[in-house]
């Protein structure tokens, strides 16, 4: 299953945490605090007050933000370093291609990816138990006992805190890959916010909830929340269809997940998730992929001025090798939209591809066929370029995308020596390289 990078800034903002620097915190007190608390549970007299459960509920709540010494989820380094102060020990780790700067402190490890905060470990937690979800059943316990709803308003406020709290935890859990408490996590904060006393649900968490469980090996519990985010109106532009079908394909029941694949792309026509999904699934059939078609041209009836229809027309040619098909759907793409990065991309790529293709095969042939070996590399040669007009234009469009620079470095390369151009262009693509690392 494809992975989702989760943006979830505005509820992080709204779940910033405004707490004390890692100097100023005084744990020992905290944990006061909490065993004197815990005391009141234990009263009899205390015990029956909902007002007690609010203030250990937000105790609980206290001690998880401390531990997170006032950071939040992408806060620059030099912000953190005026915040919390020098860390303890500051190292590199190596995750696979990725490399983080880990900041140890006396609780908490902190991870920063690119100069951004990206995650944490807790190391010495304050709490044996989870404090948000000990939280949750102390404000439980409170509405329970808030008879004459007396205290309504505190224990609104302190659900809504915790909604975010676990929207919080659970995006440190997916960028830790630890889907399971990912998934954990967003499912509370949907519970919190489906409580009466809340009344907001946050619809994205459902459909981040919905993929932390697929991620997790939980299809079944991901098909349930996928399907609550579509009744809840939430699309994430039609990649719910795509993540529906992936979970049925996963429990190897395709033919159920078709469906999800057919409304998703009548609906978001312009995804290419769902696009691919409804050709791979024709062709593991074994059946004709142009039934794709019919959805595109329906499409294309009712909007036969967009210019992303014809490039997923084009997209579909171009994976069943109808190479000529695709070259006029990507050509009336960009007269439609003379801008269009993707169009311009995927001819240079259709041309370069094709031009590897016939070196792969001249390079099968025996040293004796010659003659075929020169045609093939020929026409390998007019393929690269006939690509190169078109990836100039998608740097043009798209200065940095770095796959594209490679792939005109590697073109410049192969033609260096026939002019002087194609030198010059090789010389001025490796100043760009060097000048962008």
């Amino acid at each position: 299953m494809k992975r989702v990078i989760l943006t979830l800034g505005a509820f992080l903002a709204v779940a910033t945490v405004i707490a004390q620097t890692a100097k100023q915190t005084d744990f020992a007190k905290i944990e006061k605090n909490i065993e004197k608390s815990k005391a009141n549970l234990d009263n009899p007299k205390k015990n029956v007050a909902p007002k007690t459960w609010i203030s250990h509920g937000n105790v609980l709540r206290d001690a998880y933000e401390s531990m997170l010494l006032g950071t939040r989820m992408e806060m620059p380094i030099a912000e953190y370093n005026l915040l919390v102060g020098k860390p303890n020990e500051q190292m590199d780790e190596v995750n696979g291609e990725e490399t983080y700067s880990v900041l140890k402190m006396d609780r908490i490890n902190f991870y920063f990816f690119d100069g951004l905060l990206n995650s944490w470990v807790v190391t010495k937690p304050i709490t044996a138990s989870d404090p948000l979800v000990e939280a949750l059943s102390c404000y439980k316990k409170a509405i329970e006992l808030d008879t004459k709803a007396k205290s309504g308003k505190d224990i609104i406020e302190s659900l809504t805190k915790l909604k975010y709290n676990f929207i919080s935890e659970g995006l440190n859990s997916y960028k830790r890959k630890d889907f399971e408490n990912a998934n954990r996590n967003f499912a509370l904060s949907v519970e919190v916010g489906e409580m009466p006393q809340v009344n907001s649900v946050d619809t994205a968490i459902v459909y981040y909830a919905a993929i932390a469980a697929q991620l997790a090996g939980k299809p079944e519990n991901a098909i349930e929340l996928f399907n609550k985010s579509i009744k809840m109106g939430y699309f994430a532009d039609g990649n719910v269809y795509s993540s529906l079908n992936d979970a049925y394909v996963s429990l190897e029941k395709a033919d159920e997940g078709l469906q999800y694949l057919e409304l998703g792309f009548s609906k978001f026509p312009n995804n290419q998730t769902l696009l691919y999904g409804l050709i791979n699934y024709y062709l593991s059939k074994g059946d004709d992929p142009n039934k794709v078609l019919v959805y595109l041209n329906a499409a294309k009836e009712k909007e036969p001025t967009n210019a992303s229809l014809l490039f997923a027309e084009g997209t579909l040619h171009d994976k069943l090798e109808n190479f000529d098909l695709a070259v006029v759907a990507y050509t009336k793409a960009i007269e439609l939209d003379p801008n269009f990065f993707d169009a311009y991309y995927n001819l240079g790529a259709l041309h370069y591809n094709k031009g590897v293709k016939y070196q792969e095969e001249a390079n099968k042939l025996p040293a004796r066929e010659f003659e075929k070996y020169d045609a093939l590399m020929l026409k390998a040669s007019t393929e690269f370029k006939n690509s190169i007009p078109f990836m100039e234009k998608a740097t043009e469009l798209n200065p940095n995308e770095k796959l594209t620079i490679e792939t005109l470095k590697n073109l410049y390369f192969r033609f260096r020596t026939e002019s002087k151009e194609y030198m010059d262009k090789y010389n001025a693509i490796l100043e760009k390289i060097d000048s962008q690392q």
